[in-house]
Parts: C-alpha cells; structure tokens; sequence
C-alpha cells in the first residue's frame, strides 16, 4: 500500500468503525423493545428518529457528520440506556489447546508456552483483561518446561485475573472412558491445583469440555460429587432431540449440573458488535440478562488478541450497548444459576456426534482400556499386599501412570481423531505406564504370595542327580507375557518338583474359572513337557486334571500350557499346585469337541460338522464359512444365534473426516476360510480355530468353550493390511451377531451404569465393555451379552448386533490400523432379564483377569485361600479398591445398578485388609462429607448408595 492510499483507508475505516457502531446499537435498542413490551411505544420513536439523523449523514458522505450524528444518534436513545446496561455480555478469553491433535507433542509443548506467554503481556498491558484455562495438562507441561512462568500465572491466579477451569485433566472423551478413569481426572486435577495455586474444588466448579465429542448420561452423577456444578459445551449430540442454550442436565439418579451449550457460537470467538445480537437472542429465550461470550483464538491455541481486548473496551463505552464485561465463567454460570428452575430440564443423554470416532484408531482404544484395567488391578494388588505384608505402596507411580492414562482421554486423542504423531506418543504414554503397572502389581502379588502357606504341596524330594540333570526352571520365563504390561509368567519356584501358583482375583464377587499356567524347564533329560501328565491339587485336598493346550520354547527353556479350574474368593487368592503325574484322573463333563473322530488319529473325517459343547451352550461351526451354525442355549433349549459370518468385510464410500464420520458402505464380503482345526478337547477348555483371508489380510478367529463358563470366548488375531483412501473409501471390519430374538432391543454399558437406546437401523453407538440385545425368543425373553477387551463401536440392525473391530479412514491419519490385532470377545446367552449389576460384572470379568503367580514351596502366616472383601446386595457394584490418598486406609467405591436407594454392606476381612478402625463416607476428591451415611460395625461398614449413584468410602485401618 503507498502511503498515498493510507489516508484513504484511514478515512473508509472510521466511516465504517461508525456505522457498525450505530448499527449495533440500533439492533440492540430494537431487542429491547421486544424484551420490555411496557416501553416499546415510548422507546421506538426514539430508534426511527435516531436512525434517520444517521442515514442522513451517510448520504452526505462526510466522516465527521456521520460522527457528529452518530453521538447524536445515541443521544436521542440516551433514555433506553440505563435498560441497555441492565444486560451483561461476559467475554470470558480462552486459548482452546487441542492436545497433539494435528501436530506432536513438542508442538502441544511450543503452542502451550507461546500462548501464555501472550496472554501474560497483554495482562500488562491491559488491567481490565482476564482470562481462563482449562486442562490441568497444560499448567503440568509449563512446571516441567517453564516454571518461572508458571510462577507468573500463578501470581495472576492469585489477584483474580487468571481464572483456572481445570477440573479435568484434558478436555477428555466422556463416552468410552471408563467411569472410575472419569473421577480420576477430578481426583488428580483437584489435588495439583490445590498444590500449584491453592484452588479448592470449589473453586473450579466446572466442567470445561466445549468440543467434547457427546456426554454419556450418567455424566452428572460422577460430576457432582467431584464438586462439579456446571458445565461448558459445544457438541450435545445430534441422535437425541435438540437441546436448549441452557439448561438443567439431569441423571437417572437424579444429580444434575447446570449447562451452557453453545453450539450455534462456538468457542473460539471474537470480540465484535454482532456479539450483543447473540446476547439478545439468549435474553429472549430464557428471560436471562446475562450471556458469556467465549473468546480467543483455538485449536492451535493463541488465545484472545490485542484487537479483541481493544474492541471490548470500546464496545463497554458505547452507551446503548450491554455492559461488556471481561469476565470469567464462574461470574457467568452464578448469574445463570439465580434462574433456577426457570431453565428447562434435560434427562437424555448428549450424544451421538462423530460417530466414527467410536472405532477409528484401535490401537489407542486398546492402550486406553488396557491402561485402565493395568492400574486398577494393580492399586488393589498393592492396597492388599500393604495391608497385610507391609508392602510399600507406591503412589507417586500410581499418579504419574493416572496422568498419561488421562491425557490419552483428550478428546482428539482416545477418539482417534489425531495424525500419526498423536498415536505414537499415546503409546509411548500407555508402555511406560504399564512396565510400571506390571512391576508393582507382580512385587506386590510375590510378597503376598511369600507369606501364604504353600507348604501342602509337600516339599520336592532332595533327590541325588548328577550336575547334568538338575532342573534349570527357576527364573526361566523371564519377561514372559509382559509385552502389553501383563503379569510375568517366569517361574518363581524352586525349579523341581510341585509348583505353587498363588491364583489372585482383582474383582468384588467369587469367581470360578479356567485358568492358564504356564510351566517351565529347561534342557535336561527326560520327555518333552507336553508329553507329560499334570495334576493341580489345592489345600481343600481337591484335585483336578491339568489339560495341556500348548507349548513352546523362549529364550532358553522350555514351557506347557496348562489349563486348570479354580475358585478364586473376591478380591482374595487360592494356591492351586501343579505337580507331574504318572497318569490324569478322567473327569466327567467340561468342555469337549462334538466333531466326529475318525478311527485313524491321522485322519479327518470328510465334510464332517464341527463344534464345542460344555455344561451351557452347545456351538455348530460352518466348516464352509467359519461362522456359528448354530448356538444353543442349553437352559432353554433354544437357537439362540443362527448362520453367523465369520467376520464381515464392506467399504464406506469415500468421503471426508473419516476419522470422526461414518459413511454408507457397500456391499458385504465374508472372509474365506484358509483351515480349520480342533485345539483341545478338555475337559477344561475346547476350542477351534479357524484361517481366513480377505483381500491382502489374513485373520484367525478361535472359538472357544471352558468347563464350568456360561460364555462362548471368541477370539480374533491376524494382520490387517487394509488402507483407506480418497480414491477407494474406508473399509471396516465388523463382527455381527444374528439372534433369533423377536422384538429386538439394545442396553449398552455407559460410565457406572447403561443406557436402553431405540436406535434400531444400524447407527453405530457407543459402549464400554458390553452391548446387550435382548427379546423373545419363542415367546419367552432372553438375550445375549457381547463382550469385549478393548472396542467400543457397537450397533443394532434388527436382530443382529454388531461390533465394529478395525475401521481404516484415512484423514488425519492415513495409515491408523495396518498392523497386528489382537480382539478378545465373549457371548454370554440368557434366559429371562439380566440385570445391570450382573453385566457390569460381566464385563469387569472379561477385562479383569485372575492374576496368576508362581512362587515356591513354604510355610507362611497366611492360608492358602483367603477372600479380601465381600459385598452385597447385587445391584451394587464395586469399581476401585486402593489406598487412601493421605493416611493409613483404603477407598472403596461402588455404584448402583438396578434404580433403587440401597444400603451396601461391605465387609472386610482383617488378614488381608487390616482392622477397621475407621469409616467415612467421601467425595471423589476423598474428603469428608459433610454427614456420613458410612458407619462401621467391626469389620464391616455400611453406605447408603442412591439410586443410580454413587458412593465412595475411606476405610482406616490397622495392620
């Protein structure tokens, strides 16, 4: 521009800066008459005669006349001023920093540090300016990366102006994180902002997700009772009935939280006139006088700019104008809050929206549940060995694990709507938490299992061999079965003779289940392990067959499978001991193959049937298709499940934002079948497997039935070499169950609950760790759960419910799931209704396996079986069992299931939890209530749990 043209563009700038200014004034006056009808007749003539002084100075052209009549203009409407001021516009600065959503963490690091940095000059330069954050992640990069500016944020908090709105550690998913991960972003975000600034909990009384992809409907009922109140969003979902700019947000259980949904705004604002029409379309819906303007530049954060707090300020002068008010949410949602029940109510859930982003990314779903589940079997292992053995517990480990966990909950980031960086550096987050998790949880489970009383296996003969024969079993294994941070398998016995396993069940109800050993020896003489006989005998002089289901050398030794049947207490351990046999004990029952055999072990039978059977259901397998034939539910005699694929393979046409929508697919293909083969005939576990390709991947979908286990375990492993693009469209791989109900309807798991949804055409929806189709099934109910380890993309078409397990979109990331797979599934029939609770439980089962341990023979103080805790009634579930934050006790927190007030009995046995010494009940953060409903009686302390609420409890101890 030549400095000729300067004035010019100075001149046009000021013409327009005071007609948008008269404008937005006469718009605003015009509001007003609408919102006070008993003034409108006096007030309108004033806006006609102010606009005609206005538009006869435009026509003149001249700069100064235009302003000259615009002052006189608002002098004209200078009556209508004091009710103009009556309405306050509170523009509340934020910097929206998606976590590593398009770019890497050094980038999250660089865009959190420039952008405070830039609010902290502009604090300098403007006193009137303020400002809010959410996400206690960002304060965590700033003390590891820049402490002095911490330092400064913190004076700023101090005098008011930096308003912290982190109650959460991201701005996290809230539909496919699991509930009991929810109240740790309130626990460890409450407890490092009252360490970094002093803030109580209810100084951070919100919930600051405004792109937060929908809100399961039990959200108000953790929120609460993490001292929650309100809660700032953008995104309620598009499945249910359009929601409000404002309202109450109820649970089932009855806590509800006060919203702000600003969907037609949006978060990332600018401070300009056209904010008062919002203002005003916000005071004639509810009446209200008071509207927040989110403002600043976001994603990439940046924050508010120099011209928007220049704009505010000149806006606050204009005299028929509401007040403009830099501000923060806590003075807007306090204004809000005053219109109480004049708001209306919602009692749905916000949901569904970006539904792709239910399935997109597996890996990242995987590292999120399994981080989960690590820490949470870990923390009880560790609470019972520190209260029985002395075993420190390591929190600060449990904290710094909580926290990668949660931040792999944004909401970019556990959807899987990021780049390639974004999920390489969860996985890094999810690895170093887990080599954490597993070494805490097996010091812990070994220390427990050196002070039980293992001395019943009898002790191995001191037997005279010479130095080539000695066994070499002891350490062999070692870092078997780690690789996902599970618990080492290596031998922890004395390398000869009985082997001890101390058998741990992390859940809250006795569970008794096959279980897999895995036996070691290195290269000495004599036949291979899997040529041998085994026998697992337990304290009560029971004994049961070990069955061989596999083998194989690692690292030096040699190792067996065995599978073997336990009764493991709640939250407690038995010792089952493997010894070698001349030859089985025969069992009746279990699980078996009802293929036929030919008469020549070599030999298979030709075009013959296959299947599996066990003391519930009986499974027909198409040797054509690989799919379920047929399932029958033995308590009722009933095809429950009939002509089953295999797997099913379609591609969504191509489309954009693959990562967050699902697109119409094509038609279905079905793998072909490359084997079949038998894989155990028990008489603990029977399983077939089944070889199939499609297109350039290759899978093996195992089928498996054990002994004494309702579920039929479907088991999925292969390669996935399938890449979506622009060209081609997104292919999906989907797991589809075909019931033979009538009537068919869908409950899914949702965080400490579940939700009945209507949705019947194959809309995909989101769950945990279980969908449930239940109808009639010849008149009578019954249904079918579908478990899973690790996917959450369920849907209902008709009868047949379906899981999505691998959906390849291809923006942001273009290669999100080539590679290996790994997918645990179970189908578990029913007969009649299947409450909540024992679903929950369910799924707490699939995804909380028996831990299994080696250790020696010995004396100990401890028996050899020993429950750690009971509960009851059984609408009451139990999600976490730790130590306390401060001081010597323990938190346990249970939710309830069935809509009824209930008063849950927990009692805890004093060899492995301590001696009660105390009980209160307690908020997520671990404090007090105000009254207790948790008195204790010995060892046994009662809570009253509401109806779909939640309760927790801080027991103390002595041990």
């Amino acid at each position: 521009m030549s400095v000729a043209q300067r004035p010019l563009q100075a001149v046009t700038a000021k013409l327009g800066y005071e007609v948008e200014r008269f404008e937005a004034e006469a718009r605003f006056a015009e509001g007003l008459c609408e919102l006070h009808p008993d003034q409108a007749a006096a007030w309108r003539p004033l806006i006609a005669r102010a606009r005609e002084l206005v538009d006869r100075a435009v026509a003149g052209g001249s700069v100064s006349t235009v302003e000259s009549a615009v002052r006189e203009a608002e002098g004209v409407m200078a009556p209508m001023g004091a009710a103009a001021k009556g309405y306050t516009l509170h523009c509340v600065g934020h910097a929206h920093i998606d976590m590593n959503w398009m770019w890497s963490w050094p980038e999250t690091v660089a865009v959190t540090n420039d952008s405070f940095l830039t609010v902290l000059r502009l604090m300098e330069e403007y006193p009137e300016f303020r400002f809010s954050q959410s996400q206690a992640s960002v304060y965590a990069i700033l003390e590891r990366h820049n402490p002095s500016l911490l330092k400064r944020i913190a004076q700023r908090v101090r005098e008011g102006r930096w308003e912290v709105t982190a109650s959460h550690w991201v701005e996290g998913d809230k539909n496919i994180a699991g509930g009991e991960s929810l109240t740790r972003h309130l626990l460890y975000t409450r407890r490092y902002m009252e360490r970094l600034f002093g803030l109580k909990p209810e100084d951070v009384s919100i919930d600051w997700s405004p792109d937060t992809f929908g809100h399961a409907i039990t959200m108000p009922t953790y929120l609460v009772r993490g001292g929650v109140k309100y809660l700032y969003l953008h995104r309620p979902g598009v499945h249910t009935p359009s929601k409000p700019d404002a309202f109450w947000w109820q649970a089932p259980g009855g806590s509800r939280i006060l919203v702000r949904n600003d969907m037609k705004y949006g978060y990332n604002q600018a401070i300009v006139p056209g904010l008062a029409d919002n203002l005003m379309g916000f005071a004639k819906e509810f009446g209200a006088k008071d509207f927040i303007s989110v403002y600043g530049v976001g994603d990439h954060g940046g924050g508010p700019t120099r011209r928007d707090i220049v704009r505010g300020l000149d806006m606050a002068t204009w005299p028929i104008f509401p007040t403009v008010l830099f501000s923060t949410a806590r003075a807007f949602y306090e204004k809000l809050a005053q219109m109480g029940d004049k708001l209306p109510t919602v009692t749905t859930e916000l949901n569904t929206e970006f539904t792709g982003c239910y399935t997109t990314q597996s890996l990242v779903k995987k590292v999120c549940r399994f981080g989960e589940t690590r820490l949470l079997d870990a923390e009880s292992a560790s609470a019972l060995a520190w209260a029985s053995s002395g075993f420190a517990y390591p929190t600060d480990a449990f904290v710094e694990g909580w926290r990668d966990i949660l931040f792999s909950h944004f909401h970019d980031i556990l959807p899987g709507s990021g780049v390639h960086d974004t999920r390489t550096y969860t996985h890094g987050l999810y690895q170093k938490t887990v080599a954490s998790t597993s070494q805490i949880e097996a010091q812990a489970l070994r220390l427990l299992a050196s002070r039980v009383d293992t001395s019943f296996a009898g002790y191995p003969e001191d037997a005279e061999v010479p130095p080539s024969s000695v066994g070499s079993s002891l350490g062999a294994g070692a870092g078997f079965l780690t690789v996902d941070g599970g618990l080492c398998q290596g031998d922890q016995s004395t390398g000869d003779g009985p082997r001890p396993y101390l058998f741990y069940n992390p859940t809250a109800r006795e569970r008794r289940e096959v279980l897999e050993l895995t036996l070691w020896q290195g290269f000495t003489p004599g036949r291979p392990l899997h040529e041998r006989a085994y026998v697992a005998k337990f304290a009560d002089g029971t004994t049961q067959p070990a069955q061989v289901t596999g083998s194989g050398d690692f690292w030096g030794h040699s190792f067996v499978k065995l599978a073997v049947p336990a009764t493991v207490p709640a939250l407690g351990y038995t010792v089952g001991v493997v010894d070698e046999v001349e030859q089985a004990p025969e069992t009746e029952g279990g699980a078996r193959q009802i293929g036929l055999t030919h008469h020549c072990s070599y030999a298979p039978i030709e075009r013959g049937m296959e299947g599996l059977e066990n003391e519930f259901l009986r499974l027909e397998v198409d040797p054509n298709t690989g799919g379920i034939r047929s399932l029958v539910h033995k308590a009722t005699g009933k095809v429950l499940v009939s002509d089953a694929p295999l797997l099913e393979y379609a591609v969504e046409r191509p489309h954009g934002m693959t990562a967050w929508a699902i697109d119409h697919t094509g038609p279905t293909e079905y793998p072909s079948v490359t084997r079949l083969g038998r894989k155990g005939d028990g008489p603990h576990t029977a399983a077939l497997e089944v070889g199939a390709s499609i297109h350039e991947s290759d899978f093996t979908v195992t089928y498996e039935l054990r002994a004494g286990d309702p579920r039929l375990h479907v088991h999925i492993a292969g390669t996935w070499f399938q890449r979506g693009t622009p060209q081609t469209g997104v292919p999906v791989l989907t797991y589809a169950l075909p019931t033979c109900l009538e009537d068919a309807q869908a409950r899914y798991e949702v965080p400490f609950g579940a939700i009945d949804r209507d949705l019947n055409q194959g809309e995909e929806l989101p769950a945990l760790t279980w969908a449930q189709v239940s109808g009639k099934l010849d008149g009578q109910p019954a249904g079918c759960l579908l478990l899973n380890d690790t996917k959450h993309g369920y849907s209902l078409k008709g009868s047949t419910l379906r899981l999505t397990l691998i959906r390849s979109g291809y923006d942001p990331d273009n290669l999100p799931e080539i590679g290996n797979h790994e997918i645990h599934l179970a189908l578990l029939p029913f007969a009649g209704e299947l409450p909540v609770a024992q679903a929950a439980r369910a799924g707490l089962d699939l995804n909380h396996a028996i831990r299994v341990v080696s250790t020696d023979v010995h004396s100990g103080a401890l028996p050899s079986k020993l429950s750690g805790f009971t509960l009851s009634p059984d609408n009451v579930v139990l999600t976490t069992l730790k130590k306390a934050e401060e001081g010597d006790a323990l938190t346990l927190r249970v939710y309830e299931t069935a809509g009824k007030d209930t008063e849950a009995t927990l009692t805890l046995n004093p060899a492995l939890l301590g001696a009660v010494t105390a009980a209160e009940e307690v908020d997520l953060m671990e404090r007090p209530l105000p009254t207790s409903t948790a008195p204790a009686d010995g060892n046994t302390v009662t809570v009253k749990v509401p109806a779909y609420g939640i309760a927790s409890v801080k027991v103390g101890v002595s041990r």
